[in-house]
């Protein structure tokens, strides 16, 4: 079963932009690695235009690199290669957030982390850029499709997410919490969420709960978190 199929029109356009790269008096100038990532752009934006849910996301069951090496006949590590090099040099826009909330509710939580599969490889890193730009870090694991990180810095993740007006509600309820419970000497570093609550050993279950009573309808990461807390107080 093919996965991926082109009209007549797309093989048209395809073909012109193919013929950019040999009938220009540049004839083998494009190496085999310049004209297979050209070959996997066409292909993986077709998929993604395939496969997108009415608010834009993509439906990665759909899109696989299981089904994608199945269509193209190469390793799934591969695949994976080439997502990452053709977004580099080939970016396609894509909102990580919405993409990361609809993962959210198949989370798992254990021993103070929070767990989740995330399919794509660029996914991954634009979460893991953001994380890190926070002062967060993730737990490298052998599977690099986990992404493993302290709950603490999930919720600093969702609470810099949070629109700017809201933002200030939800990190003054975080704050009374870690008032209340923080066995730690060292004030609550409202630019450091995620160490703050690690130091003061907060109990999270608290925090997630109240912070989910009020989170606004913009974050969409936070109003997927709900499934997740109610697991957590179950």
């Amino acid at each position: 079963m093919k996965y991926v199929s082109f009209n007549d029109a797309e093989k048209i356009k395809m073909f012109d932009e193919i013929a950019k790269h040999f009938y220009e008096a540049n004839f083998g100038q494009s190496s085999k690695a310049d004209i297979e990532l050209m070959m996997f752009n066409f292909y993986i934006k077709k998929m993604i235009e395939d496969n997108k849910e009415q608010d834009g996301t993509i439906d990665y069951n759909k899109c696989s690199d299981y089904k994608i090496s199945k269509d193209l006949g190469i390793t799934q590590q591969r695949v994976r290669n080439l997502k990452v090099k053709n977004q580099l040099i080939n970016p396609i826009a894509f909102e990580w957030e919405k993409a990361f909330a609809k993962l959210v509710s198949n989370a798992k939580f254990e021993n103070q982390k929070v767990i989740i599969s995330i399919p794509d490889p660029n996914l991954f890193y634009e979460i893991q850029n953001f994380l890190e730009e926070q002062g967060a870090y993730i737990d490298k694991q052998l599977n690099s499709k986990l992404l493993v990180i302290r709950v603490e810095y999930f919720i600093d993740l969702l609470v810099s997410l949070e629109p700017e007006q809201n933002r200030k509600e939800v990190i003054k309820e975080i704050k009374k919490v870690f008032k209340e419970q923080s066995k730690s000497e060292k004030q609550f570093d409202e630019k450091s969420i995620g160490k703050s609550l690690i130091d003061g050993a907060v109990n999270i279950t608290t925090i997630l709960a109240n912070i989910s009573t009020i989170v606004s309808p913009e974050n969409c990461i936070l109003m997927a978190l709900k499934n997740l807390v109610g697991k957590l107080i179950l």
